[in-house]
């Protein structure tokens, strides 16, 4: 019976480590663009856009007291 002694030296070893790593990240971020996508055609909003959009409802509640305040003075 014949014995395979496999050798993957450490050049190798680190090639094929970044590679699943990097296939990984790209599913990840490629399948995290697809459901952004889809939930936007059904009006959700995600990620920068509702940040944008729930700090700039903030800053216009805060600002109106303000406003208010001033035109009483």
């Amino acid at each position: 019976m014949d014995t395979l002694f496999a050798y993957i030296n450490p050049f190798t070893g680190s090639l094929i480590l970044q590679f699943l790593v990097l296939a990984l990240l790209t599913g990840g971020v490629f399948f995290y663009n697809i459901k952004v996508f889809v939930l936007g055609l059904f009006g959700h909003k995600t990620g920068a856009k509702a940040e944008m959009e729930s700090s700039e409802d903030l800053s216009v509640k805060l600002e109106e007291p303000n406003k208010e305040t001033q035109k009483a003075a």
